[in-house]
C-alpha cells in the first residue's frame, strides 16, 4: 500500500479503492478534495476505484466540508463506485449521509477496520 502524508490527512493506494485518514484538528475541504482527484487521476486513471474513510483515533477532531459534495459531485461519481466509512462515531457517519444525499455513491459504515476489508474483498461492492 503507497502512502502519501499531507499537513492534515494522508492517502493510502490499494489496487481498488484509495483510502483517507484526516489527522487530528485537520481539515478536508474542497482544495483536499481537488489534489486527492488530481492523484487519483495519477494513480489509477479513468478507472472507477472505492474510497475508505477510516478514522485512526477515536479521540481524534477533525472536520469534513461538505460542500465539496456540491461542486464535486459529478466528478466524485465519476471516479468513485463506493464509499466505505470506518468509524463509530457520529459526526463521521453523518458526513457518510451526506454523501449518501448529495451523490448516487453507495455507502456502507463499519465500526472495525478488519471487518470492512473483509467486505471490500469478499467482492460484494458494486462496480459500475
Amino acid at each position: 500500500m503507497n502512502l502519501i502524508k499531507y499537513k492534515d490527512f494522508q492517502l493510502k493506494f490499494t489496487p481498488t479503492f484509495m483510502q483517507l485518514e484526516i489527522f487530528h484538528e485537520g481539515h478536508y475541504g474542497v482544495e483536499d478534495y481537488k489534489e486527492c482527484l488530481r492523484l487519483k487521476l495519477d494513480v489509477y486513471g479513468d478507472k472507477k476505484i472505492g474510497i475508505v474513510v477510516r478514522r485512526i483515533n477515536a479521540e481524534d477532531r477533525y472536520s469534513f466540508d461538505p460542500m465539496l459534495l456540491l461542486s464535486g459531485n459529478k466528478s466524485i461519481e465519476k471516479h468513485a463506485n463506493w464509499v466505505v466509512l470506518v468509524s463509530d462515531k457520529f459526526n463521521d457517519k453523518l458526513n457518510l449521509k451526506f454523501v449518501q444525499i448529495f451523490t448516487s455513491l453507495y455507502c456502507l459504515s463499519f465500526a472495525d477496520y478488519n471487518d470492512a476489508l473483509a467486505f471490500i474483498n469478499s467482492g460484494s461492492l458494486p462496480v459500475l
